[in-house]
């Protein structure tokens, strides 16, 4: 891992250090928004195409602001599990940006558009998301792995408090 993922863990570790903080690679970035008093929200963007996903949005408003300084287009909500500080922005999100497909594992996630399962792959713009069933925190819990087709930069991963 380089230089931006550690930094990227250690923000994510320090509750003191609770800002905004953008981990950029060749072909996707993606910004660590916190949330709540011990969340983090991760605004996932596609550099070539300008599609944007965003993991867990307890704060929509919070997201929103955050595509528009970075000028991309949100089209999709990954959604780790059910749980109110993860999944508790969903309904309101999807009523101030319409069109959203929002994803993940339990029939209990709001505004769920599909449900996804177990090496499900999805896209976001060009880029390619594994979905990775965890049951370990909740039954449903889905972790979501993503890769660039033909790159050498290292995949991220959300795993919405599983590890």
């Amino acid at each position: 891992s380089g230089p931006g993922q550690l930094r990227a863990l250690f923000l994510h570790t320090e509750h003191e250090q609770r800002k905004s903080h953008t981990v950029v690679q060749a072909d996707m970035k993606v910004e660590l928004l916190p949330a709540l008093t011990d969340n983090y929200m991760y605004l996932l963007i596609d550099e070539e195409t300008k599609e944007a996903a965003i993991v867990d949005p307890v704060q929509p408003q919070k997201v929103l602001d955050a595509a528009k300084k970075h000028g991309v287009k949100l089209t999709t909500v990954l959604t780790t599990h059910h749980h109110w500080d993860h999944a508790g922005g969903n309904e309101k999100l999807v009523k101030m940006e319409t069109g959203l497909r929002v994803y993940g594992g339990d029939s209990r996630v709001g505004a769920l558009t599909q449900k996804v399962s177990h090496l499900t792959s999805l896209k976001v713009g060009s880029l390619n998301v594994k979905c990775l069933s965890t049951p370990c925190h909740t039954s449903g819990h889905i972790c979501y792995y993503v890769t660039k087709p033909n790159s050498s930069e290292p995949p991220a991963v959300f795993t919405g408090e599983e590890l």
